[in-house]
């Protein structure tokens, strides 16, 4: 993930538009030709990233064998990406959304697109009686998704004080458990 320098580092609502023209290389003016304000730009920071993590978490994930172990591994690589870019985290998941203009952008596409991935994962391990029929994929995905998200934000308003990589494995295990097949379906 591209780290905006600055911006993730010492806050969004610290940021000024000409540092982010000094860090770009570029006039202060150049800015404002492909974004109107602050917010433009770390939504195009957050479309950015978000698409190429899906597109890495993707290619990764598919170096597994069997969608259990896929799943495993989607878990573990977010959490992974989150604890490697603390800053950008808190401006992601902490800062820019008190905005108020992320829910009335196209980076929501982008969310959309990665919960829609770990649906059709779902998907495919139902289709292949891993996980069970009476789950939800749509619900589970985005529960997957909103779920890791939490735990990133709690862990970035308590500073940090423990391994996120460390707790995965328990993360992967609570949604494994709740979207096995129920004993009825085997």
């Amino acid at each position: 993930m591209r780290q905006p320098g600055f911006l993730a580092r010492d806050g969004f609502y610290k940021a000024k538009i000409e540092e982010v023209a000094r860090e770009a290389g570029v006039a202060h003016g150049t800015v404002y030709l492909y974004f109107k304000n602050k917010e433009d730009l770390i939504i195009s920071i957050f479309q950015s990233n978000l698409r190429e993590l899906i597109q890495y978490i993707n290619t990764e994930i598919q170096k597994e064998k069997g969608t259990e172990a896929m799943l495993r591994r989607l878990i573990f690589l977010q959490i992974e990406l989150i604890e490697k870019n603390p800053d950008l985290t808190s401006l992601l998941l902490v800062e820019f959304p008190q905005t108020g203009k992320f829910l009335n952008s196209q980076a929501i596409e982008e969310v959309s697109a990665y919960i829609d991935m770990i649906a059709a994962l779902l998907k495919q391990g139902i289709d292949e009686g891993v996980f069970g029929s009476h789950i939800d994929t749509n619900i589970t995905a985005t529960l997957i998704y909103s779920g890791i998200q939490g735990i990133a934000t709690r862990w970035i308003m308590e500073e940090k004080r423990y391994s996120l990589k460390e707790i995965a494995g328990e993360i992967s295990e609570v949604f494994l458990r709740g979207i096995k097949p129920k004993l009825e379906e085997n």
